[in-house]
């Protein structure tokens, strides 16, 4: 795999931000430093310039790709223009940017765009020469035989198109995903025998099975040869290394039943689908010790644009419509994200886990009607599945459902069986709802049961240490949780201001005014945390400063009515305590001063 790392080192460089590939217009700068127009340009442009700009800034491409082409028409001899109109077309994926391209000649993505379009309208001389401009570029090192491949059996060539492959079927890294590749081309120009080979020689590769398209191919290779259940067995190895996609097992062995795509545009759009997946994970590997991947905004973008070519080639390439939808919402473009899921095929594979995705997405955007129905469709349809039930709960949860949602988490947890490290959120979540319902002793038990399966995880520690702290219980093992928690993320202001309470409550006062303020200075608008270090204040004989310091509680947004109620008890007895009472006048103690 070293070759590849290298490929991907130098993939990092061409996507940072000054970088040729992927240029996202203004990135590292907030959205109020972006400037107009450079003044020689035409009168008018500085509108759609700036909306353009800060779309971009904001990862909304289509509204970007819209007005970077307004702004083009207004100076159509002005290069930047026309690059920043094209990119984010492409990005966004609007057909005009074939037209755009055909303004760059030479541009790597240009040419890629344009290679596209005539293998969609089957014009394979176009197409290759198009992909030949590009045969030098390292973005496309791993994909460009198959690019070629896949045109030149399009032209009736077959013969050739096996000759580009078959010297890279014995390649350590990839051999077995570039022999499943010949084999589909060598099943399309009549050569059964060589296809034959060619899956043999995959199925022997240790990466056999470890994408959704390769499973297909040799699933339903090999229920022609009459090996059902190696197949199954195939699909269950992918399973396994991929349980987000367990909910479609029954598609996927389903499609086995159907030929794998093996129309030029098919094989393409499966290896632009490949190469984003493969940067994806390579670039995950590479990330620094913080986690943040090196210039993660321009290879999001770069893999982007692979995922959108892919679907513009094929749209039911539903591998590649869940991956450019998550890229989307970890953009914070939800509503595309959604959209773009909308646009899956109804005998897709994985259809199933694209209804669940597309669920959340429904939630996140405020379709809580529809997001209820897809659910309750799902959970009918296949009620064994934990994921259905725990996405339903989560669905409650944010409805404040708790009854719902109880009884949703409780069939999520009965139907995964033996719980293990990573179904912790199916007791918390669950945990979470019996405590809205006043049944501690129930809740109590499923954040103990949570903890023994992941004993270090903080929000499990916070919630029962607060929650125990809140209700007077062993304080001494509320503080031990607490403290632990603050030893895992020492700068999480949540679990500092429940140390702080904790505490306080303990009669450690003094040490619990520093956690209080220095929470507080973190997350000043947060009412709990000005709340309690008012208390902390009164107990340290602080009086006047606890009274200001509540004072600037009532005015804020309350997360828990109750506080509101605590925050005016705790004023009231206060004021029996000093002839006057007085709004404050600066910004409490707990604050930093300007």
């Amino acid at each position: 795999m070293q070759r590849f790392r290298s490929f991907c080192a130098f993939l990092l460089a061409l996507a940072a931000p000054a970088g040729p590939l992927l240029a996202r217009e203004g990135v590292g700068q907030p959205v109020s430093a972006v400037k107009p127009a450079p003044a020689p340009w035409p009168e008018g442009i500085d509108g759609p310039y700036l909306v353009g700009t800060v779309a971009a800034l904001e990862g909304d491409d289509d509204v970007a790709a819209r007005a970077f082409r307004q702004a083009a028409q207004l100076a159509p001899g002005e290069p930047a223009l026309l690059r920043r109109a094209f990119l984010y077309s492409a990005l966004a994926g609007d057909d005009s940017a074939v037209a755009l391209a055909g303004r760059l000649p030479g541009q790597a993505l240009a040419e890629l765009v344009m290679g596209n379009a005539a293998v969609r309208t089957a014009h394979w001389a176009d197409a290759q020469a198009h992909y030949d401009r590009v045969r030098k570029d390292p973005l496309l090192a791993t994909i460009r035989p198959l690019l070629t491949a896949w045109t030149l059996l399009g032209a009736g060539q077959g013969e050739r198109a096996l000759a580009e492959l078959d010297p890279l079927v014995a390649d350590r890294d990839l051999g077995g995903y570039y022999a499943v590749h010949a084999a589909l081309i060598a099943q399309a120009a009549g050569r059964p025998e060589q296809a034959a080979r060619y899956a043999r020689t995959a199925l022997a590769t240790p990466a056999a099975g470890h994408d959704l398209f390769t499973v297909r191919a040799l699933g339903h290779w090999l229920v022609g040869q009459g090996q059902r259940a190696q197949a199954e067995r195939l699909v269950d190895g992918l399973l396994a290394g991929a349980p987000g996609l367990a909910l479609s097992r029954q598609g996927i062995l389903t499609a086995m039943n159907r030929a794998a795509p093996a129309a030029p545009c098919q094989g393409i759009a499966q290896a632009y689908a490949f190469l984003s997946g493969l940067v994806g994970q390579e670039v995950a590997r590479m990330a620094d010790p913080s986690g943040r991947l090196a210039h993660d905004g321009g290879l999001r973008d770069m893999r982007m644009m692979m995922l959108r070519f892919a679907l513009g080639l094929d749209p039911a390439v539903g591998q590649a419509r869940l991956m450019l939808s998550a890229l989307q919402y970890e953009a914070g473009q939800a509503v595309a994200a959604r959209d773009t899921l909308a646009g899956a095929v109804p005998d897709d594979p994985l259809g199933s886990v694209i209804q669940l995705q597309r669920a959340r997405l429904d939630a996140a955007t405020g379709r809580w009607d529809e997001a209820n129905a897809a659910l309750l469709r799902l959970t009918a349809a296949q009620p064994g599945q934990p994921r259905i039930w725990q996405t339903l709960g989560d669905l409650q949860s944010d409805r404040q459902d708790w009854q719902g949602a109880e009884a949703s988490y409780s069939r999520a947890i009965a139907a995964t069986g033996h719980l293990t490290g990573a179904d912790w959120p199916l007791l918390f979540g669950r945990a979470a709802a019996y405590d809205r319902l006043d049944r501690w002793p129930q809740a109590q038990a499923d954040l103990e049961h949570a903890l023994t399966l992941a004993p270090d995880e903080v929000l499990l520690l916070n919630y029962l240490g607060y929650s125990l702290v809140q209700q007077g219980r062993d304080l001494p093992r509320a503080e031990s949780l607490l403290r632990r928690a603050v030893a895992l993320e020492p700068q999480n202001a949540a679990i500092r201001d429940s140390l702080g309470w904790a505490l306080v409550r303990r009669g450690h006062v003094a040490e619990g005014v520093v956690m209080l303020e220095r929470a507080a200075e973190q997350t000043p608008e947060d009412q709990a945390v000005n709340y309690h270090l008012g208390v902390a204040y009164q107990e340290s004989g602080r009086l006047r400063e606890a009274i200001n310091q509540w004072h600037f509680a009532q005015g804020l947004p309350a997360s828990d009515p109750a506080d509101a109620g605590r925050i005016s008890a705790a004023l009231a007895d206060a004021a029996r305590s000093v002839h006057q009472v007085e709004p404050p006048v600066q910004a409490p103690s707990g604050q930093k001063k300007d």
